[in-house]
């Protein structure tokens, strides 16, 4: 299954009402070794793949509420697991290197033609190990989240940025993810796995208001981190 994990019960009712996930700018960074090569937001949705088994014995980061979709919908809907490469690797030496020759001008500047192709790279992928903003602390190890992505494509949102330098984007978050309002990540009911909430009370909310769902309400039985 591919899960988007979310903290609350309202956030679940606004994703099945619309029937789609709203689109977001993420933060990003990705250097070599100890050194910070590129710092940027990028907008997507993001996914975690487990199984129902495995779910019970995992300590989940974002919350207690989840829709959990079928592969075949991510596959079809182009998003793909993060490739997790550890930052003092032959990896990420290579990509940083790229990165660093996009970020020339003038005669340096690589073709104009690659310069996307290197963003569409470094948008999925991320270190194995590294600082987590969410809880503010160093070697978080990400691969665990074992993560999929969807990041659209300039022609999906219409020309919007597929990167914003940090500073760019926290000057005006809300400007920003405003623009990707109207592109939003659609799927249909059938499209889901399962649904996973908090309490009984819960379950019946989503019983009540959404009826003859064609998949099943849960209770989430996971730990979240702390």
């Amino acid at each position: 299954m591919i899960i988007h994990f979310t903290n609350n019960l309202e956030n679940i009712v606004s994703i099945l009402k619309s029937s789609s996930f709203k689109l977001g700018y993420c933060c990003e960074y990705f250097g070599e070794k100890d050194k910070i090569i590129s710092n940027a937001a990028h907008p997507m949705v993001c996914f975690s793949e487990y199984t129902d088994s495995e779910l019970e014995s995992k300590h989940i980061t974002y919350g207690e509420y989840a829709i959990a979709m079928n592969k075949k919908w991510a596959v079809h809907k182009g998003l793909s697991p993060v490739m997790y490469v550890e930052k003092n690797s032959q990896a990420a030496v290579g990509i940083a290197t790229l990165l660093k020759a996009r970020q020339k001008h003038g005669k340096d500047a690589i073709p104009k033609n690659l310069r996307l192709p290197i963003m569409q790279v470094k948008c999925f992928t991320k270190h194995e190990t590294g600082y987590n903003s969410y809880f503010n602390c160093n070697d978080f190890c990400f691969k665990n989240e074992n993560e999929w992505r969807y990041v659209p494509t300039k022609k999906q949102i219409e020309g919007a940025y597929i990167s914003l330098n940090k500073t760019t984007f926290y000057s005006d978050k809300e400007k920003h993810n405003k623009k990707l309002e109207p592109f939003p990540l659609i799927f249909d009911y059938s499209d889901i796995n399962s649904i996973y909430v908090k309490t009984d009370e819960d379950v019946k909310t989503i019983n009540t208001e959404f009826k003859q769902l064609p998949f099943e309400v849960k209770l989430s039985k996971w730990q979240t981190r702390a």
